[in-house]
């Protein structure tokens, strides 16, 4: 009986609010909070769920998508349970609405990994004018995928997952590959994950491969075991954030190559983290919440190899294959708050893009190649989103160890990104990005130099001995998104150029330090599935260095592509 008056309540309302002019149907541009500022203060008297099925859409709720595929797709999948939803909002029926609040439920929402879209609608009730209703509508995505690849007669690999396990939101993922040429021939994967456990928005996973898939430090195939915990800063006002990441590593000469080109080593990595949100809830003589924060945290941090052979092979090799141990304090001051719009990095779907500041001041200790030096850093992020849609990021790195009351490997950088604003060319959407950065190293003691290797300067460039003191990069890259699909998956061609300074032993702007990269390609993506983005993208390197061709072409399948919305990081250096 319950069950039956609830659904009732959810189609009432379903029906109510989709006829309002208010639904938010065009979201290319709107604040979070802009549909809820005017029910601040009301008592939320109840929270109805509605959960649609694939061939409906959150934003429209009235509109139904008539396909074979969606049809399909209703009957195979099992929606999230009402209890997975529920556990996931920190709005609570009986208390005051908080704009801001019900704004950063619904990011965290949309967030979630099985979830493709969240809105939280609010509605009046016309015989209680200081109480609402609120209907949240999920969407969820296809949660069951698989990839499935060939190399006949000698090759084939398969892996299998689900991120929505009967609708509880656990995520189960198993893959296995037989190879002829790798010894042993049979290698496989395993790993589960539990999100929000009671309600407490801790997250657990935990995995083994021995395919190289897991959390890995080394340039080898390496078996890995691991195990994390973890409970975000999921909204401004919580408390308490933290991790605990324990994995063990041992690099697998599976390929037979010879030994004396071959890596072997084992290491024990543990992380550990606690951070505390703080900060006054009101500003004087105000109801408004008062959104500046703070946080404070602590971690400690181990890598230990216990042993290594033949890992200074190549120039990063010497960096990466060592002993670090370090104890950091970080204090945060932030505010942030979203907009919701499309079109940055998605393919339609809804994107939270966040507008506001993170000062961090970072202070500790570091133990590497038996030396403990002190270290001080700092950071700025700065973010602003401007009303016609273009989004602009500043970020500001400064930070150095000190040795004997000396600065050294101190570091310097500037990065600027802009997002242009949406033009339409028909029924196309074209976004151009633009990039700017500035780094230098001074006192180079300890750490690795400065590089120009794919996301530090050139895309997909990946030379290892070309190492400096100072670069300088400018980027541009346009991505159309197409009404074209294939399968179901929406296409958007682009192009990017790439072109970088960098200083190796004279100065910064000599000709022999200039390098460029011009790449065009393909990004195709399905909204509804679990898979990643699929990327394939062709690269021209007029100047190379090392075995590097001028030509060279990549299909990337695994392509993870997400503007970042958390709102602190763990504490850590300015070095990876």
């Amino acid at each position: 009986m319950n069950a039956m008056k609830t659904n009732r309540n959810s189609n009432a309302l379903l029906k109510s609010i989709s006829r309002e002019p208010e639904a938010d149907v065009s979201p290319f541009l709107v604040k979070s909070e802009d549909a809820y500022l005017k029910y601040q203060g009301k008592i939320i008297r109840r929270i109805v769920l509605e959960r649609i099925g694939f061939d409906r859409i959150v934003v429209d709720t009235a509109r139904h998508l008539q396909s074979a595929m969606a049809k399909t797709a209703n009957r195979m999948h099992i929606n999230s349970r009402e209890t997975t939803i529920r556990k996931n909002l920190f709005v609570r029926e009986g208390k005051p609405l908080n704009p801001y609040r019900l704004a950063d439920n619904e990011r965290l929402l949309r967030n979630l990994d099985f979830m493709m879209d969240a809105r939280i609608f609010v509605k009046p009730i016309s015989n209680n004018p200081d109480s609402v209703d609120l209907l949240v509508v999920t969407r969820d995505v296809f949660s069951l995928g698989g990839t499935v690849s060939f190399n006949l007669p000698t090759k084939y690999q398969v892996s299998l997952q689900e991120i929505n396990l009967a609708g509880t939101g656990q995520h189960v993922r198993f893959g296995q590959v037989y190879d002829l040429n790798r010894y042993p021939h049979y290698g496989y994967e395993g790993f589960y994950q539990i999100i929000n456990i009671k309600g407490s928005f801790i997250d657990a996973s935990v995995g083994y491969t021995n395919l190289n898939t897991g959390i890995s430090t080394g340039n080898e195939n390496e078996n890995s075991l691991y195990f994390k915990l973890n409970r975000p800063l999921y909204q401004p006002f919580a408390r308490l954030a933290g991790a605990i990441e324990l994995s063990q590593n041992t690099s697998k000469n599976v390929y037979r190559r010879p030994d004396s080109i071959f890596s072997q080593y084992r290491y024990r990595v543990q992380d550990y983290w606690m951070g505390y949100s703080f900060g006054h809830e009101r500003l004087p003589n105000d109801l408004r919440e008062n959104r500046k924060r703070k946080f404070i945290a602590l971690r400690g941090f181990e890598q230990n190899f216990l042993n290594g052979t033949h890992t200074e092979l190549t120039e990063p090799g010497r960096f990466i294959y060592r002993d670090r141990a370090s104890m950091l304090a970080q204090l945060t001051l932030f505010r942030q708050d979203f907009y919701k719009t499309q079109y940055v990095v998605g393919f339609g779907r809804t994107e939270d893009i966040p507008y506001g500041y993170r000062i961090t001041f970072t202070t500790g200790a570091e133990k590497e190649l038996g030396k403990i030096r002190p270290y001080l850093g700092s950071e700025l992020y700065y973010n602003i989103v401007r009303q016609s849609g273009a989004i602009l990021t500043y970020n500001i790195k400064l930070a150095t160890y000190m040795n004997n009351y000396k600065p050294e490997d101190a570091f310097l950088s500037f990065d600027f990104t802009r997002f242009s604003k949406i033009h339409k060319v028909g029924k196309m959407i074209v976004r151009h990005q633009y990039l700017f950065g500035y780094a230098a190293l001074v006192n180079q003691a300890v750490k690795r130099g400065i590089d120009i290797r794919d996301g530090n300067g050139i895309m997909g460039f990946m030379p290892d001995s070309l190492v400096g003191f100072q670069r300088a990069t400018i980027s541009q890259e346009a991505t159309i998104f197409t009404p074209w699909k294939v399968l179901g998956f929406h296409l958007a061609p682009m192009t990017r150029v790439d072109l970088a300074l960098i200083k190796v032993t004279k100065g910064l702007f000599q000709t022999q330090n200039f390098y460029s990269g011009f790449s065009l390609g393909m990004r195709a993506r399905n909204e509804n599935l679990i898979l990643n983005t699929i990327e394939a993208r062709l690269f021209y390197y007029p100047r190379t260095v090392e075995r590097i061709d001028h030509f060279r072409f990549n299909i990337t399948t695994n392509f993870r592509i997400k503007y970042p919305t958390n709102l602190v990081n763990k504490p850590a250096t300015v070095f990876p």
